[in-house]
């Protein structure tokens, strides 16, 4: 009788085990499906852009152009979607913002902007100075180009602004020739525009 209570108390205590052994395999599947949707949604933002402001004197229609073509270049990618602008304007008109005022956008209309669009993050972008010079000799033309951009960058989840600014500088010349504005302007606000993005990659 000794034997067979000891063989029936063994065969409830490997029967208990199979079952929190089975219990695990069932539930940590799960787990860690759950774990791997989180990362892959951490892994795309919604990125809202307000109108740029430019203060400086050259307003040449390319200049939008310009920095429209760049923001396309450096946030369509699979993990940014940029909010329609007609979204963000009409976040904008709700705040009372005007940009005809030339100044950036503070903290609150960021938030309330990345509020209104559920927007991960928001960019508010200045070019504060953009100064083109010509410059002759007797065989040489050369136009310099120098750029200065001031950003804000709003993290919603921190709830915190990043404010900064980049420079952009281009040379263009040319011997027996003329030298167009538009290539060195697009140099210079291009490289202003690249240093601006690295440094919100590094915010992220």
């Amino acid at each position: 009788m000794k034997k067979i209570s000891i063989i029936a108390i063994l065969c409830l205590f490997v029967m208990s085990m199979t079952a929190i052994v089975s219990a695990e395999e069932m539930t940590t599947p799960q787990h860690t499906h759950n774990d791997a949707a989180q990362a892959a949604a951490k892994t795309s933002y919604r990125l809202a852009i307000v109108p740029y402001i430019n203060s400086t004197e050259e307003n040449k229609g390319y200049i939008q152009e310009i920095v429209y073509g760049k923001y396309t270049e450096n946030y369509s990618r699979k993990n940014f979607q940029i909010i329609p602008l007609e979204e963000v304007q009409k976040a904008l008109n709700s705040t009372g913002y005007d940009i005809s005022n030339q100044e950036l956008a503070e903290k609150d209309i960021l938030a309330s902007v990345a509020k209104e669009t559920n927007a991960d993050y928001v960019i508010a972008m200045e070019i504060s100075q953009l100064i083109t010079t010509r410059h002759m000799s007797f065989f040489q033309a050369k136009v310099v180009t120098k750029a200065k951009l001031r950003y804000k960058f709003y993290n919603a989840e921190k709830d915190k602004v990043s404010s900064f600014q980049v420079t952009g500088l281009s040379e263009n010349k040319t011997v027996f020739g003329d030298v167009g504005y538009k290539d060195p302007i697009t140099k210079a606000l291009n490289q202003a525009m690249d240093d601006a993005n690295e440094k919100i990659k590094s915010y992220l």
